[in-house]
């Protein structure tokens, strides 16, 4: 039986210390079928570089955001299955074999448990605990997804019914919560799964960074408020975000990889 191809999208904002592993651990699945498609948006180090020695296509755009980057890779993906994966994270061997079964007895949708890969403290391991718990949860009962959406996936048809104008997949005027309001929507137009079979390894850098209460106490006030940007990096108005410029001539350009299918 064919293996449908996997595409899979990482959108990166100055991520030349990580996208080469996450791409790596793409390039070591068990499951061989599958695209990898790097949209560094505005960067200003060597994410593109990095990213072209190792996956299928590396898209640069001058505007940042995570759900632009997204809903570029989106359009570019030849996937019959389409995953999101952050690029400061790895995924487990057996990830995208995992997805493909699941989708082969009529899953079309879902999400990956998350574990801590540079953080082994026991807070990092409750954390993530916290986490996969409010996921089973909500699978249950079939709404409020929470975020951790570090790895999603989609089949291609499911796509198609939710998609936004324009043909895009995520709203690109959330600043946060991005993720949960694509899953929200998914899991009320598709069969969805939550994934514990597998893992993504993912860097848990920020609240290494300002702490897990903190985070903790943001999400959930992002969660009931995606509209509203408490954390520093994010009071910049949406306006001045969209117009930052990358460092090159070009608004935007697609590069071939140079490593193999």
């Amino acid at each position: 039986m064919n293996k449908p191809l996997i595409s899979v999208v990482l959108p990166a904002y100055n991520e030349a210390n990580y996208v080469g592993d996450a791409i790596l651990s793409l390039r070591t699945q068990k499951y061989g079928n599958l695209e990898v498609i790097v949209v560094p948006n505005a960067c200003t180090d060597k994410t593109a570089e990095v990213a072209s020695m190792f996956a299928d296509q590396v898209i640069e755009t001058p505007v940042q955001g995570i759900s632009h980057a997204r809903n570029i890779g989106y359009a570019a993906s030849k996937g019959d299955i389409v995953a999101f994966m952050d690029s400061d994270s790895r995924a487990a061997p057996n990830l995208l074999e995992t997805v493909a079964k699941l989708c082969s007895r009529g899953y079309d949708c879902g999400k990956a448990k998350i574990r801590p890969s540079d953080d082994h403290r026991l807070r990092a391991v409750i954390w993530c605990w916290y986490v996969e718990h409010v996921s089973r949860q909500a699978e249950k009962v079939g709404k409020g997804q929470n975020g951790a959406g570090a790895f999603m996936f989609l089949t291609r048809d499911l796509g198609k019914r939710v998609e936004l104008p324009e043909g895009k997949l995520f709203r690109e005027d959330l600043r946060v919560m991005e993720d949960v309001d694509l899953l929200n929507r998914l899991v009320q137009a598709g069969k969805y799964k939550f994934v514990t079979e597998s893992c993504l390894y993912t860097s848990m850098r920020r609240f290494i960074e300002e702490g897990y209460v903190h985070c903790f106490n943001e999400d959930n006030k992002h969660f009931d408020d995606p509209q509203g940007k408490t954390r520093a990096r994010w009071n910049e108005s949406p306006e001045a975000n969209l117009e930052r410029p990358l460092p090159v001539t070009e608004s935007s350009r697609v590069q071939k990889s140079k490593g193999t299918r």
